[in-house]
């Protein structure tokens, strides 16, 4: 960490995510949380927390085949995610329904994104970085600015009044699909065993084959690495997930990269 990360970390420092009492995470899809915070969401939700998941776009488009009716796999995709939820000790799921693909108005997106926050009022509030480089799926790149955008303005009482409710004022903005993080979150073999069962409820998007190159293999594998990297920069060989953090008085004319 630089000499001016390290000044910004100590004059600012972030909250611990275990200070938390009310946590919201914010989804592009059906799965996202499970692949990039499964583990902290167990581990949160496991701790006492009370947390909540917003999926905002349906998944409908998520199949190879063009024989696929959207609207039964946004059907199937939605009861995957209830599944996979209680996997992680989540009953609380929320959901947009907004077309998977963009097909819908950015600033609905976010009026819709916005209200929900206002009403759940988290402290801490998870979603995808829109700020990483090599993300291609508008989806997420909206679902990452549309809760940036809110946890900045969540605070602002005319605004709030403006959507006919009470401002909420979440303390810490954790992304994740991060190539940044800032901020490390301990799990452990307990909670990387939750984050596996869960995923494997979504059958639909998750393939798991004998010589282990099914997606959902893939995937796994993927998490496994990034458990273990993530873990040894912490020190902590249970491993760990890793986000990029901003409190709002970061979120808002700070010039440093934090």
């Amino acid at each position: 960490m630089c000499l001016m990360k390290k000044i910004l970390h100590t004059v600012l420092p972030f909250p611990a995510f275990e200070s938390a009492e009310r946590v919201l995470f914010v989804s592009p899809h059906p799965d996202d949380i499970e692949v990039a915070a499964g583990q902290t969401a167990a581990r949160l939700a496991d701790s006492g927390k009370k947390v909540r998941f917003l999926i905002c776009a349906d998944g409908r488009y998520g199949s190879e085949s063009a024989k696929t009716d959207p609207d039964k796999l946004a059907a199937v995709r939605e009861a995957e995610q209830i599944a996979s939820a209680k996997e992680l000790g989540v009953t609380d799921v929320r959901f947009l329904r907004f077309s998977d693909g963009g097909f819908y108005k950015y600033e609905d997106f976010y009026s819709a994104v916005y209200k929900e926050i206002l009403i759940f009022k988290p402290d801490l509030i998870f979603c995808p970085d829109p700020c990483l480089s090599t993300e291609c799926h508008i989806d997420h790149l909206n679902t990452g600015r549309a809760v940036m955008r809110a946890f900045l303005f969540a605070s602002n009482a005319p605004m709030a009044a403006r959507a006919g409710l009470e401002p909420a004022c979440p303390k810490l903005l954790a992304m994740y699909y991060t190539d940044d993080p800032n901020y490390y979150f301990k799990t452990g073999r307990k909670y990387r065993a939750l984050q596996k069962a869960a995923l494997k409820k979504h059958v639909s998007q998750m393939q798991y084959t004998p010589d282990k190159k099914g997606g959902g293999d893939m995937i796994q594998m993927y998490i496994d690495f990034r458990t273990i990297r993530f873990g040894i920069k912490t020190l902590h060989f249970g491993g760990a997930e890793g986000f990029r953090c901003l409190t709002p008085v970061h979120a808002h004319c700070c010039a440093e990269k934090i």
